[in-house]
Protein backbone atom coordinates (compact mmCIF):
# COMPACT_ATOMS: atom_id res chain seq x y z
CA UNK A 1 0.00 0.00 0.00
CA UNK A 2 1.56 3.61 -1.00
CA UNK A 3 2.84 5.46 1.71
CA UNK A 4 1.57 9.53 2.54
CA UNK A 5 4.94 10.99 1.99
CA UNK A 6 4.30 9.08 -1.83
CA UNK A 7 0.78 10.16 -1.78
CA UNK A 8 2.23 13.59 -1.57
CA UNK A 9 4.67 13.44 -3.39
CA UNK A 10 2.38 12.58 -6.80
CA UNK A 11 0.13 15.23 -5.83
CA UNK A 12 2.75 17.75 -5.56
CA UNK A 13 4.12 16.65 -8.93
CA UNK A 14 0.37 16.74 -10.42
CA UNK A 15 0.10 20.29 -9.04
CA UNK A 16 2.84 21.78 -9.99
CA UNK A 17 4.71 20.68 -13.69
CA UNK A 18 7.87 21.31 -12.07
CA UNK A 19 7.79 19.25 -9.13
CA UNK A 20 8.91 22.19 -6.98
CA UNK A 21 7.16 23.53 -4.40
CA UNK A 22 7.67 26.49 -1.18
CA UNK A 23 6.30 23.99 1.29
CA UNK A 24 3.50 26.44 2.55
CA UNK A 25 0.51 25.69 0.53
CA UNK A 26 1.26 21.56 1.05
CA UNK A 27 3.01 21.51 4.89
CA UNK A 28 1.32 18.71 5.69
CA UNK A 29 -1.53 20.04 7.49
CA UNK A 30 -2.66 21.32 4.47
CA UNK A 31 -2.16 17.84 2.86
CA UNK A 32 -3.62 16.12 4.96
CA UNK A 33 -7.20 18.55 4.64
CA UNK A 34 -7.31 18.19 1.11
CA UNK A 35 -6.66 14.48 0.94
CA UNK A 36 -9.65 13.63 3.32
CA UNK A 37 -11.55 16.02 1.59
CA UNK A 38 -11.35 14.50 -1.44
CA UNK A 39 -11.33 10.78 -1.00
CA UNK A 40 -14.94 11.41 1.12
CA UNK A 41 -15.45 13.29 -2.27
CA UNK A 42 -14.57 10.64 -4.19
CA UNK A 43 -16.71 7.62 -1.81
CA UNK A 44 -19.61 9.81 -2.05
CA UNK A 45 -19.49 9.94 -5.96
CA UNK A 46 -18.93 6.51 -5.90
CA UNK A 47 -22.17 5.39 -3.72
CA UNK A 48 -23.97 8.24 -5.73
CA UNK A 49 -24.23 6.20 -8.84
CA UNK A 50 -24.01 3.00 -7.04
CA UNK A 51 -23.76 0.66 -9.63
CA UNK A 52 -22.37 -3.05 -9.32
CA UNK A 53 -18.80 -1.54 -10.87
CA UNK A 54 -19.04 1.49 -8.89
CA UNK A 55 -19.79 -0.11 -5.61
CA UNK A 56 -16.78 -2.52 -6.08
CA UNK A 57 -14.39 0.09 -6.08
CA UNK A 58 -15.23 0.69 -2.39
CA UNK A 59 -16.28 -2.64 -0.95
CA UNK A 60 -13.48 -2.44 1.62
CA UNK A 61 -15.54 0.29 3.44
CA UNK A 62 -18.73 -1.75 3.46
CA UNK A 63 -19.51 -3.15 6.80
CA UNK A 64 -21.67 -5.95 6.87
CA UNK A 65 -24.29 -7.01 9.86
CA UNK A 66 -23.05 -4.54 12.58
CA UNK A 67 -25.04 -4.89 15.40
CA UNK A 68 -26.32 -1.72 16.60
CA UNK A 69 -27.06 0.11 20.49
CA UNK A 70 -30.23 1.30 21.10
CA UNK A 71 -30.29 4.63 22.52
CA UNK A 72 -33.66 5.14 23.52
CA UNK A 73 -37.57 3.97 23.31
CA UNK A 74 -39.94 6.53 22.81
CA UNK A 75 -43.60 5.22 22.36
CA UNK A 76 -43.60 4.30 18.85
CA UNK A 77 -39.99 4.75 18.21
CA UNK A 78 -36.93 2.79 18.86
CA UNK A 79 -34.02 5.09 18.60
CA UNK A 80 -30.68 3.11 17.91
CA UNK A 81 -26.88 4.80 17.77
CA UNK A 82 -24.92 4.37 14.28
CA UNK A 83 -21.87 3.76 14.38
CA UNK A 84 -18.75 6.39 15.00
CA UNK A 85 -17.45 5.68 11.46
CA UNK A 86 -20.58 5.78 9.91
CA UNK A 87 -20.72 7.09 6.28
CA UNK A 88 -23.56 5.78 4.38
CA UNK A 89 -26.17 3.51 4.47
CA UNK A 90 -26.86 0.36 2.64
CA UNK A 91 -29.19 -1.70 4.02
CA UNK A 92 -30.78 -2.58 7.60
CA UNK A 93 -32.91 -5.48 9.06
CA UNK A 94 -34.69 -5.85 12.58
CA UNK A 95 -35.82 -8.72 14.76
CA UNK A 96 -38.99 -8.01 15.91
CA UNK A 97 -41.08 -9.48 18.85
CA UNK A 98 -44.95 -9.54 19.48
CA UNK A 99 -46.43 -11.74 22.14
CA UNK A 100 -44.57 -14.95 21.74
CA UNK A 101 -43.94 -14.45 17.88
CA UNK A 102 -40.37 -13.57 17.13
CA UNK A 103 -38.79 -12.98 13.67
CA UNK A 104 -36.83 -10.84 11.36
CA UNK A 105 -38.84 -8.07 9.60
CA UNK A 106 -37.72 -5.69 6.52
CA UNK A 107 -37.08 -2.37 6.92
CA UNK A 108 -37.86 0.81 4.79
CA UNK A 109 -35.94 3.92 4.54
CA UNK A 110 -38.29 6.67 4.22
CA UNK A 111 -38.01 10.78 4.09
CA UNK A 112 -39.28 12.47 7.48
CA UNK A 113 -41.54 14.63 5.86
CA UNK A 114 -43.39 11.73 4.71
CA UNK A 115 -43.55 10.11 8.01
CA UNK A 116 -47.15 11.49 9.57
CA UNK A 117 -48.32 10.24 5.73
CA UNK A 118 -47.08 6.59 5.98
CA UNK A 119 -48.12 6.18 9.77
CA UNK A 120 -51.67 6.67 9.27
CA UNK A 121 -51.77 4.33 5.60
CA UNK A 122 -52.77 1.16 6.17
CA UNK A 123 -51.22 -0.11 3.57
CA UNK A 124 -47.30 1.50 4.42
CA UNK A 125 -47.78 1.81 8.51
CA UNK A 126 -45.52 -0.71 10.53
CA UNK A 127 -47.19 -4.15 10.42
CA UNK A 128 -45.04 -7.25 12.33
CA UNK A 129 -48.21 -8.98 10.19
CA UNK A 130 -46.26 -8.71 7.38
CA UNK A 131 -42.74 -8.46 8.64
CA UNK A 132 -42.00 -4.60 8.06
CA UNK A 133 -41.65 -1.48 9.47
CA UNK A 134 -40.48 1.67 8.15
CA UNK A 135 -37.38 3.83 9.53
CA UNK A 136 -35.28 7.37 9.22
CA UNK A 137 -31.68 8.03 9.83
CA UNK A 138 -31.21 11.46 11.46
CA UNK A 139 -28.71 12.99 14.20
CA UNK A 140 -26.69 9.73 14.43
CA UNK A 141 -29.47 7.60 15.29
CA UNK A 142 -31.47 5.14 13.33
CA UNK A 143 -35.23 5.47 14.21
CA UNK A 144 -37.42 2.54 13.85
CA UNK A 145 -41.35 3.04 14.08
CA UNK A 146 -43.50 0.32 15.51
CA UNK A 147 -47.09 -0.30 15.93
CA UNK A 148 -47.24 -2.85 18.82
CA UNK A 149 -44.48 -4.46 18.79
CA UNK A 150 -40.43 -4.35 19.77
CA UNK A 151 -37.66 -4.20 18.24
CA UNK A 152 -35.07 -6.51 19.75
CA UNK A 153 -31.95 -6.04 17.32
CA UNK A 154 -30.59 -4.30 14.50
CA UNK A 155 -28.46 -5.23 11.84
CA UNK A 156 -26.87 -2.27 9.87
CA UNK A 157 -24.63 -2.94 6.43
CA UNK A 158 -22.90 0.51 5.96
CA UNK A 159 -19.85 2.08 4.19
CA UNK A 160 -17.47 3.73 6.44
CA UNK A 161 -15.44 6.54 6.41
CA UNK A 162 -12.27 5.57 4.83
CA UNK A 163 -9.20 6.10 7.33
CA UNK A 164 -8.92 9.76 7.88
CA UNK A 165 -5.21 11.59 7.75
CA UNK A 166 -4.32 13.14 10.74
CA UNK A 167 -1.06 14.90 12.10
CA UNK A 168 0.79 13.68 15.27
CA UNK A 169 0.95 17.30 16.49
CA UNK A 170 -2.55 19.26 15.12
CA UNK A 171 -0.94 22.50 16.04
CA UNK A 172 2.14 22.03 14.14
CA UNK A 173 1.05 22.12 10.56
CA UNK A 174 4.51 20.61 9.57
CA UNK A 175 4.36 18.05 11.96
CA UNK A 176 4.99 14.27 10.81
CA UNK A 177 1.97 12.12 9.96
CA UNK A 178 0.17 10.04 12.68
CA UNK A 179 1.00 6.89 13.26
CA UNK A 180 -2.60 5.62 12.81
CA UNK A 181 -2.65 7.21 9.56
CA UNK A 182 -2.96 5.31 6.78
CA UNK A 183 -3.76 5.18 2.94
CA UNK A 184 -6.23 2.57 2.14
CA UNK A 185 -6.94 2.68 -1.55
CA UNK A 186 -5.47 1.17 -4.26
CA UNK A 187 -3.38 3.18 -7.07
CA UNK A 188 -6.17 3.64 -9.83
CA UNK A 189 -8.56 4.91 -6.96
CA UNK A 190 -5.24 7.26 -5.87
CA UNK A 191 -5.01 8.78 -8.89
CA UNK A 192 -8.60 9.83 -9.45
CA UNK A 193 -7.99 11.11 -5.50
CA UNK A 194 -5.48 13.01 -6.61
CA UNK A 195 -6.73 14.54 -9.94
CA UNK A 196 -9.74 15.53 -7.28
CA UNK A 197 -7.03 17.31 -5.03
CA UNK A 198 -5.17 19.11 -8.13
CA UNK A 199 -8.69 20.22 -8.98
CA UNK A 200 -9.48 21.97 -5.46
CA UNK A 201 -6.06 23.44 -5.27
CA UNK A 202 -6.50 25.04 -8.79
CA UNK A 203 -9.64 26.63 -7.25
CA UNK A 204 -8.79 27.92 -4.41
CA UNK A 205 -5.71 29.69 -6.37
CA UNK A 206 -8.17 30.55 -8.94
CA UNK A 207 -6.24 28.88 -11.38
CA UNK A 208 -7.38 28.81 -15.19
CA UNK A 209 -6.30 25.82 -15.51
Amino acid sequence: MISIEEAKERYRIKAEKNGINDNITTDNYRFSLNFNESQNKFLTLHLQNRGVDDVRYVQKFLVLDKKLSLKETKEDKYIFETPQDYFDLSSARAKAKKSNCQDLIELVEIQTENLNEILNNEFLKPSFKWREAPYTVNSDTLSIYTDGFQIKEVLLNYYRYPNQIKLQDPEDPESNFSDTSAIEWDDTSLDDIISIMVANYDMNQNNPR
